[in-house]
């Protein structure tokens, strides 16, 4: 028969010395603190926001024809960034503004207004001049090979629109001159 371990009522061995009692509580008392630790740091991660991808755009890159559709569900961004460029044939047109924004339609409004990029956090934003993230600005969370990627800041806005693509136009080759009739 093998001998078995009992433990008085405070936990700590039965018949240890005080010495042997206050190492093992220490011990489980590092156990606890440990995995104390480890949950904490288990619900803090969840919330953490994901990192931000790193967006370069200008005011000079926004200007021109674009193609635009939008999408709700992440997995239809391939297939909306293919039916944006077949509405290149009836361009959205970006122009420049007179204070140096751009011209865009915002939410809900059938005549273009004045637009702006700006920062913050990280993260680069185009709407109405003033601070950065408000409603009725968009943030571009992606910007390469011609495709911006746009959702409205405003989750009423996202929920009536979807999160913007826009795709941009082949530039028309330019006209051909006309070859002169050689005079004779």
């Amino acid at each position: 028969m093998e001998p078995t371990a009992t433990t008085s009522g405070a936990g700590a061995p039965a018949g240890g010395s005080p010495r042997h009692a206050a190492t093992w509580l220490a011990g489980a008392a590092a156990l606890l603190a440990i995995s104390g630790c480890a949950s904490v740091t288990e619900r803090v991660s969840p919330s953490v926001a994901p990192a931000t991808p790193n967006v370069s755009i200008t005011t000079e890159d926004l200007v021109g024809n674009w193609g635009l559709g939008s999408f709700r569900e992440e997995k239809d961004l391939p297939r909306t960034i293919n039916e944006a460029r077949r509405y290149c044939s009836n361009p959205y047109v970006i122009t420049r503004g007179p204070n140096n924004g751009v011209m865009m339609y915002l939410a809900d409004q059938s005549q273009p207004s004045e637009v702006v990029l700006k920062n913050a956090s990280g993260r680069v934003y185009i709407g109405p001049p003033g601070p950065a993230g408000m409603p009725k600005d968009r943030q571009i969370t992606s910007f390469q090979d011609g495709v911006i990627v746009a959702p409205w800041v405003d989750p009423s806005v996202t929920a009536r629109y979807g999160t913007m693509v826009f795709v941009r136009c082949a530039q028309a080759a330019p006209a051909a001159t006309p070859a002169r009739p050689a005079s004779g």
